[in-house]
């Protein structure tokens, strides 16, 4: 699979230009640490719900409740998008060499 810089993902709109920096540090970093970064991000968030009182908005779906399609390994990176109104679900995983992706129209 071929991708573009066209389609590298953007950063969220709602970050302020200090995310917006921290982030472009992160950009030339290898898989493996944006991945920590990722996961780091995910149990800061976690725990800043749970001793600060803020709330979660509930964006991130539990991945032990997420139902893969058929053909897609459970453990497929996921990816959820919104292009015009319509909501995207894109799995993505290493098949030996290969790369392989499913998209899915969400309903």
């Amino acid at each position: 699979m071929t991708t573009t810089d066209r389609d590298r993902p953007t950063p969220p709109t709602e970050l302020d230009d200090d995310a917006r920096a921290a982030l472009s540090t992160l950009e030339e970093r290898d898989v493996d640490q944006l991945r920590a970064a990722g996961e780091y991000l995910k149990t800061l968030a976690a725990w800043k719900v749970a001793t600060n009182g803020e709330q979660d908005d509930g964006d991130e779906t539990d991945e032990s409740d997420r139902e893969y399609p058929p053909g897609v390994p459970e453990r497929a990176s996921v990816t959820i998008k919104e292009i015009a109104g319509t909501t995207y679900t894109y799995y993505q995983w290493r098949d030996g060499d290969r790369i392989e992706s499913k998209t899915v129209k969400r309903e």
